[in-house]
């Protein structure tokens, strides 16, 4: 696969990178071997894994663990997806989707700013990433849960529009299945609702567009699919405990002199 890559930070523990992949592609890969194991945190749009038997989405609410000696194959068809990588030399068990809870990609964004300011020391940093993985990849975690179709065609709609205001009929025709099967279904296998999902997808976003210095804010909560600011407002603060404003002055502070 074409990824753009931007290394955030390096040392000889781990890498940090962001990648945006070049050009889509709708069909299957071949069979892929990663070099040394690594953990993929997608936080814009959907892509596609199959590992064995099993084929599954992943989106800004899931990580995915590879490891050496694991086949996998993606089907990509969204090119600008963007994820983070981290390469890891650390044995965290089988390849594997992970959930990735909205806390990771806030994380993710501080250290970024940290880095930027130069307020962040690297063994800190090392230790921090170190963690994480191994947080989102702790046993607890790991549950073998065979996919339900219905479930990852619900979460690949969601994810390639979330600014979207699908009802639940319109998400379950998508997803073939009748609309009270799928929501039993979701919660089980996620352990959150369509639309806490959807409104992570979307706070995952606000996060990304606030890193990059977006001033509108009325425009961001537009481009989210909400109907006024004062709700995107609102919203953010009750995940983030503060509001769009404040955090986008946290994210994009100048860098010291």
């Amino acid at each position: 696969m074409a990824y753009l890559r931007d290394v955030v930070f390096r040392s000889p523990l781990l890498q940090w990178q962001r990648l945006a992949l070049g050009s889509a592609d709708d069909s299957w890969s071949p069979a892929y071997q990663v070099e040394a194991p690594r953990l993929l945190l997608p936080f814009s749009r959907c892509f596609e894994c199959r590992i064995g038997d099993h084929a599954f989405s992943c989106d800004p609410a899931s990580a995915l663990w590879l490891r050496p000696g694991e086949p996998y194959r993606l089907r990509q068809p969204w090119a600008g997806q963007r994820s983070m990588l981290l390469i890891v030399d650390a044995e965290l068990g089988p390849s594997r989707r992970a959930p990735l809870p909205l806390s990771a990609h806030l994380q993710l964004a501080n250290w970024s700013q940290g880095l930027a300011q130069q307020r962040v020391e690297p063994l800190a940093l090392e230790e921090g990433l170190l963690a994480l993985a191994q947080e989102l990849l702790a046993p607890e975690a790991a549950r073998a849960v065979r996919p339900h179709r219905a479930v990852e065609r619900a979460r690949e709609y969601i994810a390639a529009e979330p600014q979207r205001d699908d009802t639940l009929g319109e998400i379950a025709h998508a997803a073939n299945c009748s609309a009270f099967h799928l929501a039993r279904r979701f919660r089980q296998q996620t352990g959150q609702s369509l639309h806490g999902f959807r409104t992570g997808l979307r706070m995952t976003m606000a996060l990304e567009r606030l890193r990059q210095g977006e001033r509108h804010l009325a425009t961001l909560a537009a481009d989210l699919g909400y109907a006024s600011h004062s709700h995107f407002g609102a919203v953010f603060r009750r995940h983030f405990g503060i509001g769009p404003d404040r955090m986008r002055t946290n994210l994009v502070a100048p860098p010291p002199r």
